[in-house]
């Protein structure tokens, strides 16, 4: 799970500003909480701000360090870094992640250049509650590393020192990422080195990043049995009139038609690095992926064996023996699809990140899912972490005050990080008012002349 992510120079974030899952002193809803390593966590945060304040700017972050690890680099992105300030160009950026994984915590974090696309430094470290322990670490502008104090295998730390020497002063890879390029040789067996692998698969597989046009799930869920009657219960639930859905088989030739090659080509390869992945974790689903056209239709690609197979969603309601396809749903429930899977998740140790949960929600409906996400998740070690404008979450019925937080921007243009728990207020406070009020900062700051 996570407990903090550490962000400098990238976008609107200057200095370094720190995000928390860690609790803080609320005492309502305690049954939310998970103790993990002698520490409490939060499994739900709002994020409140004005436009413009830095809060998809901090969904960036974390979505430009995931997909840094996982695949390297993203093209086109050597302006990322602070811009409010020329010499940030030559200043490093620092992402760093405070992860909690099967009950040990762990410190992964590098820093680079974003203007010239090079790593500086990389690290990685255990944390128990009274030492550090270096599990590696490298300064690609020194050559120096550290890789082989950890581990007690003689034979394992011989190969961590040789790949490190190949890489000492290479800027252009994380050792993380490299760990876990064929080297398939070094995890045939269970050990502690199986650290980097299972660090790596977090990013991977457990932090799942979602924008608003953007559904964060690979609808692996429409096609399991137990869930399908309680997607349809939760679709009339949240009254989007639906009572049933249906996968319809499709043809290959149909979705060619559609979708062009190189991507049906780009889809098998990652479902079968998937597939990979779950043979080697026992797992028995087959991996599956959605495509959503501009006007909603949907196509769930799976790859059951070596082929890849094509299905789309016909959907029925109350009173009517007809049948509808996506694309004739509301955007709500299309969205509401897109996001349904963080209440049926059957994971542990998933993070979700949702940039403007309420985009095409009715207030009542953001607030019900919410709620409902809440009740769930004191059965599940699962997090949610949303940004939104939408006021009503800003309920202590429902939220505690640590799970609120407020990203702002000061008259630089520089983004600050802060939590609603900082300010000294009673828990049975109505804040949504002193909130629009300005109490807390996070809000609009017009300039229109009367």
């Amino acid at each position: 799970m996570l407990s903090k992510f550490t962000v400098s120079n990238f976008l609107s974030f200057d200095e370094e500003q720190v995000f928390s899952m860690t609790a803080g002193k609320a005492r309502t809803h305690i049954d939310r909480l998970v103790t993990q390593n002698n520490q409490k966590l939060l499994k739900f945060m709002a994020i409140y701000g004005s436009n413009a304040s830095g809060k998809s700017n901090l969904v960036n972050a974390f979505g430009f360090a995931r997909n840094t690890i996982v695949s390297g680099i993203p093209k086109g992105v050597g302006d990322l870094y602070c811009r409010l300030n020329s010499e940030n160009a030559k200043r490093p950026s620092r992402f760093e992640f405070n992860i909690v994984m099967a009950g040990e915590e762990y410190i992964y974090g590098f820093e680079m250049f974003i203007s010239e696309g090079r790593f500086l430094k990389e690290y990685l470290i255990r944390v128990r509650s009274k030492s550090k322990k270096t599990i590696f670490c490298r300064d690609m502008m020194t050559g120096a590393y550290e890789v082989d104090t950890y581990f007690k295998n003689f034979t394992i730390n011989e190969r961590l020192r040789i790949y490190a020497e190949d890489v000492k002063n290479d800027g252009s890879i994380l050792f993380l990422r490299l760990m876990n390029q064929n080297k398939d040789s070094l995890y045939l067996s269970p050990s502690p080195v199986y650290i980097y692998k299972d660090l790596y698969n977090w990013f991977k597989y457990n932090l799942s990043i979602n924008d608003p046009d953007n559904p964060i799930t690979n609808y692996s869920y429409l096609i399991d049995g137990d869930a399908v009657n309680q997607i349809g219960d939760l679709l009339l639930a949240f009254g989007t009139g639906v009572t049933k859905f249906n996968l319809i088989d499709v043809s290959a030739d149909k979705v060619s038609a559609k979708i062009p090659q190189k991507l049906l080509n780009q889809i098998y390869e990652d479902l079968s690095e998937q597939k990979n992945y779950r043979d080697s974790q026992a797992e028995r689903t087959s991996p599956v992926i959605m495509l959503r056209s501009d006007d909603n239709s949907m196509y769930i690609i799976e790859l059951p064996g070596e082929t890849l197979t094509f299905k789309t969603l016909e959907f029925q309601h109350a009173n009517t023996s007809a049948a509808f396809s996506a694309d004739e749903e509301s955007d709500g429930t299309v969205r509401l699809l897109d996001l349904i899977e963080i209440l049926l998740s059957k994971s542990t140790d998933k993070v979700y990140i949702v940039d403007e949960i309420n985009r095409r929600f009715h207030p009542l409906l953001t607030y019900r899912f919410v709620e409902q996400y809440l009740k769930m998740a004191s059965e599940r070690d699962i997090q949610l972490i949303v940004t939104t404008h939408e006021s009503k979450l800003m309920d202590l019925d429902l939220l505690r005050k640590d799970e609120i937080c407020f990203v702002d921007k000061n008259e630089d243009g520089k983004s600050t990080i802060y939590s609603l728990d900082d300010f000294n207020d009673r828990f049975d406070k109505k804040v949504v008012r002193d909130y629009l009020d300005g109490r807390y900062g996070a809000i609009p700051k017009f300039q229109f002349r009367v």
